[in-house]
């Protein structure tokens, strides 16, 4: 077996035992360690694959794509961006929404080119996830790529998903979204 998956089964074995605050605290201390050198950045692989509470994930995919203190879209490296696309792509990630959507907030083209081919194949759920994990205020790039995403959708049967975002480009709170 891999390495990785070595690492997310150990991670599974945890989940039920240790409640999402008890994750994040790890997860905290974790890019604590990696920020000091002490850790690769791959760490964070269970987390951002093998969780499925929202802030979780979105924090991990955040700390394997960026280094702290840098431009998001200035130290996310191509292979990384790539790499994070195809979870969501291939259904590698628990939480596909959550990844999407902290991926489309870097508001790099890049990942933007890489996400556009998974924007339709996403449940109502998941888009709603991502629009959760974009925030209230999208970037100017997330924002042209949700655009495009809504007019793909145009008057589809697709209500749930429509809504997710026309709610995330009208500025409406977020619960109005969920």
């Amino acid at each position: 077996m891999s390495p990785l998956t070595n690492a997310l089964i150990s991670y599974w074995h945890r989940l039920p035992a240790e409640s999402p605050a008890a994750r994040r605290r790890s997860l905290d201390a974790l890019r604590e360690r990696i920020r000091a050198g002490l850790e690769p950045r791959a760490a964070v692989l269970p987390y951002a694959i093998g969780d499925v509470d929202d802030g979780i994930v979105v924090g991990a995919t955040r700390c394997y794509l960026t280094a702290d203190g840098l431009p998001a879209a200035a130290c996310a490296t191509d292979d990384a961006i790539t790499e994070c696309a195809d979870w969501v792509r291939r259904g590698l990630a628990l939480n596909r929404g959550a990844v999407f959507g902290a991926l489309l907030g870097l508001g790099d083209e890049r990942a933007c080119e890489s996400l556009a081919s998974s924007r339709l194949g996403l449940s109502a759920a998941e888009v709603e996830t991502a629009c959760r994990a974009l925030g209230s205020v999208p970037g100017e790039r997330a924002t042209a790529f949700l655009r495009e995403w809504l007019a793909l959708l145009g008057d589809s049967a697709l209500p749930r998903e429509r809504r997710a975002l026309v709610a995330l480009l009208d500025g409406e709170p977020r619960a109005r979204a969920a």
